[in-house]
């Protein structure tokens, strides 16, 4: 069974492994294999927008990193993709083409213009769940409706 986190599919079994279980998993000789972590999966609704996860194997992420990165998603024709970094993600890996959310690589690969949306995380942030916190309330989309009652309180 598939269950859907921000529309895109992960497994049950992903979700609800136990942490010596994952350890053994990604690690060999207590040394963390971060290619083992990266992953592929694609929206529920829509089975054509795949998304590729990338944790990034240098702890300061440049724009070689970048490059390696972006070829993965050239080479599997995905347009997003979200990279995930240790220590830090120099100013140049950033701006590696960006123009608002939107990704231009014409300095990256070569002769080749492709749009991507890409996002980046710096990894501490990703150890805690906020959405499942005790103390942070359900989260829900709300309805055009609701929306605007909610702005005319």
């Amino acid at each position: 069974m598939l269950t859907p986190l921000q529309g895109y599919e992960v497994s049950e079994e992903e979700l609800s492994v136990d942490l010596d279980t994952f350890k053994a998993e990604v690690s060999s000789n207590g040394i963390v294999d971060r290619n083992r972590m990266n992953f592929f999966t694609q929206h529920k609704d829509k089975p054509e927008e795949r998304l590729f996860v990338f944790y990034s194997m240098e702890r300061n992420v440049g724009v070689k990193t970048m490059r390696q990165f972006i070829n993965i998603l050239e080479e599997k024709n995905i347009t997003r993709g979200i990279i995930i970094w240790s220590d830090k993600m120099t100013s140049a890996a950033k701006k590696v083409g960006i123009v608002g959310d939107v990704v231009y690589l014409p300095q990256v690969i070569d002769a080749m213009r492709l749009q991507l949306v890409l996002e980046d995380f710096e990894e501490a942030f990703l150890l805690v769940n906020i959405t499942h916190h005790q103390l942070v309330p359900k989260h829900e989309v709300l309805t055009p409706e609701e929306k605007t009652e909610l702005l005319h309180r």
